[in-house]
């Protein structure tokens, strides 16, 4: 990725804290012969303690955990909040449109789980991330139900060795060009331009 100084960021919170908020990310990596191929997955933090590690599943149908269990390197991409900058928020009039966004790429090394009982409690895991709710109606499912749903998945793990965040937002741009842009897009009626807002808003600290 493209990562010019001024938006190049190495904080692991504001990485963390991107992955939490727009957990769908792109998982890419070769197919059998070697084009790019991605999924699009959503991904939960695992563990921290001894290095970044992410957990998701797909489809057993989708050849795509085939070929990364072969070639175990991949890259996924998480995408967050973006947003049009318009040049008249500038005080010189040589200035163009532009775009602010978050996105983090992370690199790493892909490990299957396979088991039942593993994969019931990565289920288990996400369920409680995504919807607690869900648990009790889960657990409740026909045994040879879950069986069926639990073999129609391949679950896995990425062993982070690499992450590059960047966050466009405008930190090239003086103070008082920075806080009309923000308060331009704080005042929109996207959610797409607010949520850029707040990011514009935590950088500034």
């Amino acid at each position: 990725m493209y990562l010019p100084t001024h938006f190049n960021s190495t904080d692991f919170d504001h990485a963390l804290r991107l992955i939490a908020e727009h957990p769908l990310a792109l998982l890419l990596g070769p197919d059998a012969a070697g084009e790019s191929f991605g999924s699009h997955l959503p991904l939960v933090v695992a563990s921290t303690e001894d290095g970044l590690v992410l957990e998701g599943h797909m489809a057993r149908a989708n050849p795509h955990w085939g070929w990364l269990s072969q070639q175990r390197r991949l890259l996924a991409v998480f995408g967050g909040p973006s947003a049009y900058v318009s040049p008249s928020h500038y005080d010189s009039l040589q200035n163009v449109p532009t775009w602010n966004y978050a996105a983090l790429h992370v690199y790493g090394d892909i490990e299957l789980i396979d088991g039942l009982a593993d994969k019931d409690a990565l289920l288990k895991r996400l369920i409680d991330r995504f919807e607690p709710e869900y648990a009790e109606q889960w657990r409740g499912l026909k045994e040879d139900y879950q069986h069926k749903l639990l073999g129609a998945i391949v679950g896995f793990r990425i062993r982070v060795t690499r992450w590059e965040l960047k966050l466009k937002m405008s930190q090239n741009r003086a103070a008082v060009e920075r806080q009309r842009i923000r308060e331009a897009l704080a005042a929109s009626d996207r959610a797409e331009d607010r949520a850029t807002a707040e990011w514009m808003a935590r950088l500034e600290g």
